[in-house]
């Protein structure tokens, strides 16, 4: 009987208190680098420069006519298989696992029905902080914020050919992208007629029963799961333990790297960090550079898109239910990223295949459903 082991939970209790820190104030020059995160994301930078193949222009890929919230559903039944098979090593597409991964749901709903709700707004605010920091600064190495001309030329025209022309193919590849990764999580051939055992596979994913959680037990998960990411992520930037430090040292790490940052920013943009215009001044100064599709239309996935069965695509025009109303989807995945985030964020593996034996109460939690 699999279980969401309570006895490993405890470092997570212990850990509550300083996980939840819900309000402080913003630090100065933050939102300078917040908006400058925001800029290079829209253009997937830093990176380096795309270079295309010019005979990529004449590929014909094909095009997928499944809607886009048609496709979000598949994505997310293959991500709830491939996630959880990571994290429990449960496989919902063998007979039997069904039931396991309902156990651990119920067991994680009895645990998560003894804890309060948290707040760890100020960990997720810092935790963003920190990223877009690390991303301006990549930026600024890189010579992204002012490109010399011959950048700017790599960027603009790829493969020497400007961007408009790649546009087709790019948004073709766009549409491709999700069905490819989500049949490589389904364990799927995509070059033959993979509409048959795609169509099986989502069938018993779909039909997946769960028990149901509670509305306030879905957003403590998710405040939880919010809260323990952040903190993985400033524990894997900064090498130091987060909770175990406190959020007023971690703040003032993070502080320290942006204080840095900003002289950098104002000598290579020439900006004045006084001016009470600074944020569209700033816009007004980044250079005109287009979206950068290098880790998108990479030669793999070109050769992966050539390869798929245009005729098995073409078939794909389902009526795909939305993915919300999935229980797989509404209560599972979020479940499943949990589970993940803690073995992330505290390093706890609570997810065990087989009760603890140490007064265990799984048995118990199933009796009551």
């Amino acid at each position: 009987m699999s279980c969401f082991c309570t006895q490993a939970l405890q470092p997570l209790r212990l850990a509550l208190p300083s996980l939840n820190v819900s309000l402080t104030a913003e630090l100065p020059g933050a939102a300078l680098a917040l908006t400058l995160s925001d800029w290079l994301g829209a253009r997937a930078l830093p990176a380096l420069p795309w270079a295309p193949d010019p005979d990529w222009l004449a590929l014909v890929l094909p095009k997928l006519a499944l809607n886009a919230g048609g496709m979000a559903t598949i994505s997310a039944l293959a991500q709830l298989r491939a996630q959880l098979l990571a994290t429990t090593g449960i496989d919902l597409l063998l007979p039997g696992q069904q039931a396991a991964f309902a156990r651990l749901v119920a067991t994680l709903s009895a645990r998560l029905s003894l804890m309060e709700n948290i707040n760890p707004l100020a960990w997720l605010r810092l935790a963003g902080l920190n990223s877009a920091i690390e991303q301006v600064q990549l930026a600024l190495t890189a010579g992204l914020l002012a490109p010399n001309a011959s950048l700017s030329l790599a960027l603009t025209m790829p493969g020497g050919i400007a961007m408009a022309s790649w546009r087709a193919l790019l948004a073709a590849l766009a549409g491709l992208a999700p069905l490819l990764a989500a049949c490589a999580q389904l364990g799927i051939d995509v070059t033959g007629n993979f509409v048959v055992e795609l169509a099986a596979s989502l069938r018993v994913l779909r039909g997946i029963t769960l028990p149901a959680l509670p509305a306030a037990q879905l957003s403590l998960m998710a405040s939880l799961t919010a809260g323990l990411s952040a903190v993985a992520r400033l524990q894997a930037s900064l090498g130091i333990n987060p909770l175990q430090l406190g959020f007023p040292a971690v703040e003032a790490m993070v502080s320290a790297r942006l204080n840095l940052l900003l002289p950098a920013l104002a000598d290579s943009l020439r900006l004045n960090l006084n001016s009470p215009n600074l944020l569209a001044e700033l816009l007004a100064l980044l250079p005109a550079l287009p979206y950068c599709p290098t880790t998108l239309a990479t030669s793999a996935v070109i050769q992966a898109a050539l390869s798929i069965n245009a005729q098995a695509v073409a078939a794909l025009n389902w009526r795909v239910p939305d993915a919300a109303s999935l229980i797989a989807v509404r209560i599972g995945l979020p479940a499943v990223a949990f589970a993940a985030q803690l073995q992330a964020g505290l390093g706890i593996n609570a997810a065990l295949g087989a009760p603890c034996g140490r007064g265990c109460d799984a048995a118990a939690v199933m009796a009551m459903l």
